[in-house]
C-alpha cells in the first residue's frame, strides 16, 4: 500500500478523523495530509485535525486533542459514560493547578486540583461519535460532586448519588479509597448514609 492508501485506510477505520499525531505514529510525513486536503479527500477542522467528508464532527474528541491534559469531569463525565440524561451545556473538565489554556473555548467550566489528584480515577470512554476520550470514573465523579456540592444543582446531586447506588458496577472500596486520598471520607460516608 502507498502512503496515501495507508492514510485513507486509517481515516476510514477511525470515524473519518485523522490528526498530525496519527500521521506521525504511522511514520508518514504530514505533507501527505496537506496533499489529501488539496485533493479534497479531507478538510482541516482546526490545527492538526482533519475530517473526511463522511466523518463526524466530534467536539469532545477534538477538544481533548487540543488540550490533552484535560479530563472530562462532573456532568461531562456522567454524560460521556451515559450515566445521566442531562446534556451538558458546556465542557466540564479538571486540570492540574498551573495548567494554562491557550485560547480556551467559551463553553468551558474548569476545575483545578492538586497535581497528585489529577490522575486519580481516570478511565477512557467512547464518545457518541465513537472516539476515545479521558474521563473520571463514576467513583471519582461522586467524590467531585461531594466536594463541589454547593455549586451543583441539588436535584442533579441527589439523582447522581441514587444512580450510583443502583449502578451494577459500583465499587464502594474504590469510592472510599478515592475519598480517603481526597480527605473527604467522612463527608462521603455521611452523604451516602443520608441519601441512600
Amino acid at each position: 500500500m502507498s502512503k496515501k492508501e495507508i492514510l485513507l485506510d486509517f481515516i476510514e477505520n477511525h470515524n473519518g478523523i485523522i490528526t498530525y499525531r496519527d500521521c506521525k505514529k504511522l511514520g508518514i510525513p504530514t505533507i501527505y495530509l496537506t496533499r489529501l486536503e488539496k485533493e479534497g479527500a479531507i478538510f482541516r477542522v482546526e490545527k492538526g485535525i482533519f475530517l473526511s467528508s463522511n466523518g463526524d464532527y466530534d467536539e469532545y474528541y477534538f477538544f481533548q486533542y487540543r488540550y490533552p491534559r484535560t479530563v472530562f469531569s462532573h456532568i461531562s463525565a456522567l454524560y460521556l459514560q451515559r450515566l445521566t440524561d442531562e446534556i451538558p451545556q458546556y465542557f466540564e473538565v479538571t486540570v492540574p493547578r498551573g495548567y494554562r489554556f491557550n485560547n480556551p473555548p467559551t463553553n468551558l467550566s474548569i476545575h483545578l486540583v492538586a497535581k497528585e489528584y489529577s490522575k486519580l480515577g481516570i478511565t477512557t470512554v467512547t464518545t457518541p461519535m465513537g472516539n476515545t476520550v479521558n474521563v473520571y470514573d463514576f467513583e471519582r465523579t461522586v467524590c467531585d460532586f461531594v466536594i463541589h456540592r454547593d455549586k451543583i444543582d441539588s436535584e442533579l446531586f441527589v439523582k447522581t448519588l441514587q444512580t450510583y447506588s443502583n449502578f451494577p458496577k459500583r465499587n464502594f472500596a474504590k469510592l472510599y479509597e478515592y475519598a480517603q486520598k481526597l480527605n473527604i471520607l467522612d463527608e462521603v460516608k455521611r452523604t451516602l448514609e443520608i441519601l441512600l
